[in-house]
């Protein structure tokens, strides 16, 4: 009997895995036109129309050596502080996976261009 409960679990646990992993989506940011200065929508007015969940990703598209994308806390965000990131996605091609629920806060790594977004 304990080796029924403990296979039904398992296999429970292996369905709801499943479940997650293959429910994860990969948004683009910024559509076809990538991760631009000027974007036609506002970021902010785009990320909330979304509702994203832990597993989904981000993918940003900038030209590689011209800009970046940098995770930031909600201060730096607001200050468009590019000196202490938490994360820092530089490829040019670049992917963020929600690896958990809550807020994240993005900018670009040319305060330039953080400012110009905002602005």
């Amino acid at each position: 009997m304990a080796t029924m409960k403990f296979t039904f679990l398992f296999f429970v646990s292996m369905m709801i895995l499943s479940s997650s992993l293959s429910s994860a989506y990969k948004f683009h940011v910024g559509g076809k036109h990538g991760w631009a200065v000027k974007p036609s929508a506002g970021y902010s007015h785009w990320a909330e129309k979304n509702r994203f969940q832990v597993n989904d990703t981000l993918y940003f598209k900038y030209n590689k050596g011209s800009d970046s994308v940098l995770v930031v806390n909600k201060q730096d965000f607001d200050s468009c502080n590019t000196k202490n990131p938490i994360l820092k996605l530089d490829d040019g091609d670049s992917t963020f996976k929600f690896d958990k629920s809550g807020p994240f806060f993005f900018i670009s790594g040319i305060v330039e261009n953080c400012q110009r977004v905002k602005s």
